[in-house]
């Protein structure tokens, strides 16, 4: 009856304040909401009061949903949570709000990230103060919605590569030409750029008295203030999408588009009525290295965006398998098989929310002495690559696991979880392919490896009893042997020849990084909670020594006898988490903190027996 009664008080949207052994989820929340926790509670408590526009509406045509949308963003940003310079005035602030849209839209959520993020960080960076006068209060208003003109129809990755023109020309008191001088150079995937976006940061290479100088942006207007296209400008709507239909992606391109010479952002390079070019920094590459450097904060908050996806997925799935019973009187959480994944779904949710955290430290550090911040800036383009393709990579697996876990209620629209599977599939190749993003995180590592040529010990550890130091040391062991195999491969050959070990190399290092964290991190823990993290912290590092038992085995680390041994000890875990009705690990669940008009899918919500039993009586 315990057992019940937990279930249906979970199910009736009642977080437990506490569950008998002091673990209360409010101080799980506030151990993993570090900054701006009023803020977002704010924005949450904002959405449920406005539930008529920020609820599901899964029933609506395309040009409906993409005013929905517009709708919604434009109401959000009337509250005046942000402002587009808190992207360098308070970067916290300018993160938490923007992490918040997520829970509840992601098509809201990747349209304000464009206009604030990409366009808008974009001006803050790279711009002057001539810029933040002339574009911020009105993008601040969304008077002025922005776009991000970089990616073309034939350069994704290759970004150095964009064939986009701007030529200076002496006429009008100087400025620069802009051309698209074949369709694979037009800008593609733009968002915003569909129907509403009216300025445009362009990518595209300067050339200046027949010299080339690289990749510079340029702020361009696409549409007048009555939405009209302005001239030479032409633009077609990408159409339908697989998911993510509320944001209005089109392709953009310029016949021979004059801008004044303020167009071009200028902290880094600067143009004068002459066409004389000055940069601190000299040469293209690194210069247009600098230039994208704000990247970083648009891949962190889809890596967030990933990880709480997982958090509402894992939350969904888990609360449904506490209540459906099968085959009888049974609930299916006391499966294994259910447990199996469930529960690695939470501890690899818990370990990239905290990893990504550590991120964000990272990249807030060092401020006041540059060559800190120099160093500390190569860290989190290194981190934050591998934590936007782990993260994003784990999302696409547990929201699938999570949808399974739920059998056919997870493929109804309204129980959340199918929908999040379509908007999000995108995040894996946008912001950084995540293939490359993983072989930029192996590229440094194989770099750092040909400098130092550290020696790989084998690790000694207990393989009848694998415990929390025993699987830190198994996961850098296998980044270390794959470091050093991918880089004595790529000195003997090229690169390109161990490009298939150099994802597995970013993987491994993500592991190992994302493991030591997660075991740092309890350290700060309420008492409580200890216990029950260090459990999911072993166990999400032991589901990652088991998924690349061919590594350990190849190399003798592991004997064939231990395997067996591993399995029962994961499965011991899951068996922990799930006795009791899973009381412990819904208590998890509940301290992300997601309240239930965002939660939003009534197999987790309840009324009645549960959630699942009303389904198809309102």
């Amino acid at each position: 009856m315990a057992d019940e009664r937990r279930r249906l008080a979970v199910l009736s949207g009642h977080v437990v304040a506490s569950n008998g052994m002091g673990q209360s989820p409010r101080d799980i929340q506030r151990w993993l909401v570090r900054d701006n926790a009023e803020l977002r509670e704010a924005i949450f408590r904002f959405f449920g009061e406005h539930a008529d526009v920020y609820g599901p509406a899964y029933e609506l045509s395309l040009p409906a949903f993409r005013a929905l949308t517009m709708k919604r963003v434009k109401l959000f940003v009337s509250q005046g949570f942000f402002k587009t310079m808190d992207y360098v005035d308070d970067p916290l602030r300018f993160q938490a709000a923007l992490e918040c849209l997520a829970f509840c839209d992601y098509s809201m959520a990747i349209k304000s990230g464009v206009h604030f993020t990409l366009c808008g960080g974009t001006i803050v960076k790279l711009g002057t103060s001539k810029h933040h006068a002339a574009y911020l209060r009105k993008m601040d208003t969304l008077e002025l919605p922005g776009c991000f003109g970089m990616t073309e129809l034939g350069h994704g990755s290759n970004v150095m590569g964009i064939e986009t023109t701007a030529v200076f020309t002496p006429a009008n008191g100087g400025g620069f030409v802009l051309r698209t001088p074949s369709n694979e150079a037009s800008k593609f995937w733009i968002g915003g750029a569909g129907e509403t976006a009216k300025i445009c940061c362009v990518f595209a290479q300067l050339t200046i008295h027949g010299k080339w100088e690289g990749p510079h942006v340029f702020v361009v207007r696409l549409r007048d203030d009555h939405g009209m296209l302005m001239p030479n400008v032409r633009i077609k709507d990408n159409g339908p999408k697989q998911g993510l239909n509320g944001v209005d992606n089109g392709q953009i391109w310029l016949d021979d588009v004059w801008v004044p010479l303020d167009a071009l952002l200028d902290r880094f390079a600067t143009v004068d009525v002459q066409g004389r070019y000055s940069s601190p920094i000299a040469d293209p590459a690194t210069r247009f290295g600098t230039m994208i450097s704000g990247l970083t904060t648009g891949r962190m908050l889809i890596a967030q965006a990933a990880v709480d996806a997982c958090k509402s997925g894992v939350t969904i799935a888990l609360r449904y398998s506490c209540a459906r019973p099968q085959f009888g009187s049974r609930f299916i959480i006391e499966y294994i098989t259910q447990q199996r994944r469930i529960f690695p779904a939470l501890a690899t949710t818990y370990a990239m929310h905290l990893a990504l955290g550590t991120c964000k430290n990272l990249g807030l550090s060092g401020k006041g002495d540059p060559k800190t911040a120099q160093m500390n800036a190569k860290q989190v383009h290194v981190l934050s690559s591998g934590l936007k393709a782990a993260a994003t990579w784990h999302r696409v697996r547990i929201l699938q696991d999570c949808r399974e876990c739920c059998g056919g209620m997870g493929f109804l629209a309204i129980n959340k979880i199918g929908p999040m599977l379509n908007d999000m599939n995108v995040d894996v190749t946008f912001e950084g392919d995540n293939t490359v993003m993983m072989q930029q995180v192996s590229k440094a590592l194989m770099d750092a490896f040909g400098k130092e040529r550290p020696t790989v010990a084998v690790p000694v550890i207990n393989q009848m009893d694998i415990g929390p130091g025993c699987a830190g040391k198994l996961l850098k062991w296998r980044e270390q042997i794959l470091t050093r195999q991918a880089a004595e491969e790529a000195s003997a050959g090229s690169y390109e020849g161990v490009m298939d070990i150099a994802v597995a190399v970013g993987w491994a290092w993500v592991d190992a990084v994302s493991y030591a964290t997660f075991r740092q991190e309890i350290r700060t823990a309420p008492a409580a909670w200890r216990e029950p993290l260090e459990r999911l912290c072993l166990l999400y590092g032991l589901c990652s020594v088991e998924n690349h038992l061919a590594t350990y085995l190849e190399h003798g680390v592991l004997q064939p006898r231990a395997v067996p041994v591993l399995r029962r000890k994961i499965n011991d875990l899951c068996g922990y988490f799930a006795k009791d009705g899973a009381a412990v690990a819904l208590g998890l669940c509940d301290g992300f903190g997601i309240p239930s008009h965002l939660l939003q899918a009534p197999i987790a919500l309840g009324g009645g027996r549960g959630g699942w039993h009303d389904i198809g009586l309102s």
